[in-house]
């Protein structure tokens, strides 16, 4: 089983997941491979994000596969963000909600140009308000159609679908997404382009049980709505497909 959707750092409220956690965590509910990003992007010195990226990497025994968290600030401070390459990232984690991204501006452009050239997909946060909905990337997705995206939480499900449709290298991903709006991809024909992620362990914020518990029950749920077969390709089938693209 993989997920798609991981994180470890400082969070709000002073919550942090630490590298331990996140690797006991994954490695307890039998998660195979991992994407991971920190949360503690833009809120801490960078040398702390690159320790964490590299302590969970190492803790995970190659599992974890991390994401590189990119802030406006980062891309200001080193224009072809090679500062921040330190390592192989598998892609790259934009948030919309939390920070200030113009989705038709010149500097998420200059993203996906370096997206593009490195031949790493780009994961974008969707939902919170309009600027970071899944629709308002529907024109830079047209644009860069040589670059896979992935639309975490997909939201609102109505734009992600049709994202989806308009752009065949466009993704979702499960992260604290319905069952009812899963279903709603496959109903409309796109299961295949749909990849399980958990946003774990940020459900510690959200809900009053534990994390592990919360993510069990998050399979059972979705297992028995789409079917096993259907719950293997977004576990596992599809990451094949994105990944090996690379």
């Amino acid at each position: 089983m993989f997920d798609f959707h991981v994180h470890t750092g400082h969070f709000k409220d002073g919550l942090y997941f630490s590298p331990e956690e996140v690797a006991q965590g994954m490695k307890a509910l039998n998660v195979e491979r991992y994407y991971f990003s920190s949360t503690s992007t833009g809120s801490v010195p960078f040398v702390e994000v690159r320790r964490e990226i590299e302590e969970l990497f190492s803790l995970s025994e190659g599992r974890a596969i991390p994401f590189l968290w990119v802030s406006p600030e980062m891309l200001k401070h080193s224009p072809d963000l090679s500062a921040y390459f330190f390592r192989e990232f598998a892609g790259i984690k934009i948030h919309g909600y939390h920070q200030d991204w113009n989705p038709a501006g010149k500097e998420l452009r200059r993203v996906f140009e370096i997206a593009r050239d490195k031949n790493v997909p780009v994961m974008f946060h969707t939902g919170g308000r309009e600027a970071s909905n899944a629709g308002a990337y529907m024109n830079i997705c047209r644009e860069f159609h040589d670059v896979r995206i992935i639309l975490a939480h997909g939201r609102p499900v109505d734009e992600c679908v049709a994202v989806m449709k308009e752009c065949p290298n466009v993704w979702a991903d499960t992260a604290f997404m319905s069952v009812k709006s899963i279903l709603r991809l496959k109903e409309e024909g796109l299961i295949s382009r749909v990849l399980w992620g958990s946003d774990f362990p940020v459900m510690r914020y959200f809900y009053d049980i534990p994390a592990e518990q919360y993510y069990r029950q998050n399979i059972e749920e979705v297992r028995e709505a789409i079917g096993n077969e259907d719950f293997r390709r977004i576990t596992q089938e599809n990451f094949d497909s994105i990944m090996k693209l690379a």
